[in-house]
């Protein structure tokens, strides 16, 4: 029975903050951890979703500035793999 609850409430923590503009894993995770205080969290979280277009746009570059390393074509990779050959 706590079990369940807990799963439901940590799916329930997700969602709430998908909808909200949060990271919906990172929310899975402290729904796990904290069950229901993490579903008053999410639902407590200020929104990252602005209808203000000035809020959207800085909101949007910051994202844009955390992808960029992704993005490029100049990302290096670690690798375990000694280079000799």
């Amino acid at each position: 029975m706590i079990v369940e609850l807990w799963i439901l409430c940590a799916i329930g923590t997700a969602v709430i903050a998908a909808i909200r503009g949060g990271h919906s894993l990172r929310w899975l995770l402290i729904g796990c951890i904290l069950g229901p205080v993490g579903v008053l969290g999410a639902i407590f979280m200020p929104s990252l979703k602005s209808k203000e277009p000035d809020v959207a746009a800085k909101r949007q570059i910051e994202i844009d500035e955390l992808t960029k390393p992704l993005q490029g074509s100049d990302t290096k990779t670690v690798s375990a793999k000694s280079e000799r050959q």
